[in-house]
């Protein structure tokens, strides 16, 4: 009998420790998910990686980055990564811990639809994407799930993601804190809707795949509705212009085809400028 109570007595004291533990220390994840389907109120279903941090403690909410894809990546091809050294990246972990989501587009189909392959700038069509549609659906529900603070909700894509990144930000304004478009366009007529947000824009000059003029095009249009005139740094790599508070920059790399994503997202300074408050 007293050894039956000795037992008891063991196992609530060891039930109540853990229970402590969970109260007072981290809980652990496991980077990213596998591929996961989600189907929206449409009926359309695209699919999506998640990556969480190593370490999520109880009572903190944290930022979630959101990246589009690029054509190539279409339908999952490569996994969930992103550009070398980006957000996930164990070192950026540890200074600034966050959600990735990494959504796929509907196959066959692109984050604005209708436009032309090659665009620079051009109308937004009236209506998203059903790419865009499902995903802002999954974006709410990610949000519902998970402990992200919704005030810190940022977005970068590159290419077809470029255009996309555009496209979201002049669509849901209040949605995001910051946004990364890397050789991509949007709508000039839009700017006013994201003029005081914090962009940053690259673009390489010789690119051919999506024309230069498309970043340019949106810059120009942020500096007018803004009134102002950007300061500019030129050197033998790059031209950076940006706006008197520093929220609108435009990095130009001189040289770098297509690819200005990696350069892009391997600066220190553009994660650090990403989570930086106001």
């Amino acid at each position: 009998m007293r050894s039956t109570k000795h037992t008891l007595f063991t196992l609530l004291l060891l039930i109540a420790c853990f229970a402590l533990a969970l109260g007072t220390s981290s809980t652990s994840h496991a980077g990213w998910t596998d591929r996961q389907p989600f189907v929206g109120s449409t009926g359309d279903t695209i699919h999506f990686y998640l990556f969480s941090p190593a370490e999520v403690e109880p009572g903190r909410k944290y930022p979630l980055v959101l990246w589009l894809h690029g054509g190539l990546k279409a339908n999952g091809v490569g996994g969930p990564n992103m550009p070398t050294d980006a957000f996930y990246q164990e070192a950026h972990q540890r200074q600034h811990p966050c959600f990735v989501l990494r959504p796929v587009a509907i196959q066959g189909e692109n984050w604005v639809s209708p436009r032309g392959a090659g665009t620079g700038s051009h109308v937004q069509p009236e209506t998203p994407a059903p790419s865009v549609a499902v995903l802002m659906e999954l974006l709410d529900v990610v949000l519902r799930q998970h402990p992200i603070d919704a005030g810190s909700l940022h977005v970068l894509g590159a290419s077809m993601g470029g255009y996309g990144t555009w496209d979201v930000i002049a669509r849901y304004p209040e949605k995001f804190a910051s946004a990364i478009p890397i050789c991509g366009g949007g709508d000039p007529d839009k700017a006013a809707r994201i003029k005081d947000m914090k962009i940053w824009i690259f673009h390489s000059a010789d690119d051919n795949t999506v024309p230069v003029r498309g970043s340019q095009e949106m810059f120009q249009a942020l500096m007018k509705v803004r009134g102002e005139s950007p300061t500019v740094h030129d050197d033998d790599e790059k031209t950076v212009s940006m706006s008197a508070d520093g929220k609108i920059r435009y990095t130009q790399f001189k040289q770098g085809g297509h690819n200005a994503w990696d350069r892009a997202m391997r600066a220190e300074e553009v994660i650090a400028w990403v989570f930086a408050r106001p």
